[in-house]
């Protein structure tokens, strides 16, 4: 069955996810969301739903921030990431270091995906 993606909206939320999975030896996939964001509900159902794609992620933590009422918050939070808007999908590896090079800014295929995320693997 797939796993269920943690939501957090601040920086505090979201290193004390990072906190655990790096206690329990974890790969973070970070996952900036928005209601409004048609990209971020096609890949929801040509990325997320693929068996292939749940399987690969199986040990992975799945964290999601969402942006839909872009707070102050949520404003912040994006900048000191570095984020541009929704969707951007970040890598993050067991010691809390984002694999920079694999970042997914924009709508990807289950391929592509897959592809950035055995990089991030590789890379670390």
């Amino acid at each position: 069955s797939a796993q269920s993606m943690q939501r957090f909206s601040d920086m505090q939320q979201l290193q004390a996810q990072l906190k655990q999975a790096e206690q329990d030896g974890k790969w973070v996939l970070l996952d900036f969301y928005a209601d409004w964001c048609v990209s971020c509900k096609v890949m929801e159902k040509t990325v997320f739903a693929k068996a292939d794609v749940q399987q690969a992620l199986a040990d992975v933590r799945l964290l999601q921030a969402d942006v839909t009422i872009n707070s102050k918050e949520q404003q912040q939070l994006m900048k000191d990431l570095q984020i541009l808007g929704p969707p951007t999908i970040l890598f993050i590896d067991p010691q809390g270091n984002e694999q920079r090079a694999q970042r997914i800014t924009g709508e990807v295929s289950d391929k592509e995906f897959l592809q950035h995320l055995t990089g991030a693997q590789k890379d670390s």
